[in-house]
């Protein structure tokens, strides 16, 4: 029975992973397409930064909801727990949006300054 605890338990684990991976993935993907149609444009590199998260702000919605537990497992949990996970979320979106921010100004900058 431990058995088949654990590997439901682990079954949990790849699919939170994969729905995490898809949804990086996704957000990614939204803002490098986004960041990459705006290089010949006169607009600063933070400014399109910016814009690309506005315009992305379903995946990264659906990246913050993809940290943690899903909706089934979300209902079971107590205030104090839910209010914990917000702020992982919260925190690591930041972080997140941060890090790919900085990446696109990197590569804003660099494909101007090679055109």
């Amino acid at each position: 029975m431990k058995l088949v605890i654990a590997a439901v338990g682990l079954m949990t684990c790849f699919v939170a992973h994969a729905n995490l991976e898809g949804a990086a993935d996704n957000l990614s993907r939204c803002v490098t397409t986004y960041a990459e149609s705006q290089v010949k444009t006169i607009k600063s590199a933070s400014s399109i930064s910016d814009e690309a998260f506005d315009k992305c702000g379903a995946e990264l919605s659906e990246y913050h909801d993809s940290i943690g537990p899903d909706k089934a497992q979300w209902s079971g949990l107590s205030a104090q727990q839910k209010e914990a996970i917000s702020k992982i979320r919260d925190q690591t979106t930041l972080k997140v949006r941060e890090s790919l921010s900085s990446q696109i100004v990197t590569f804003i900058t660099e494909s101007r300054k090679r055109s």
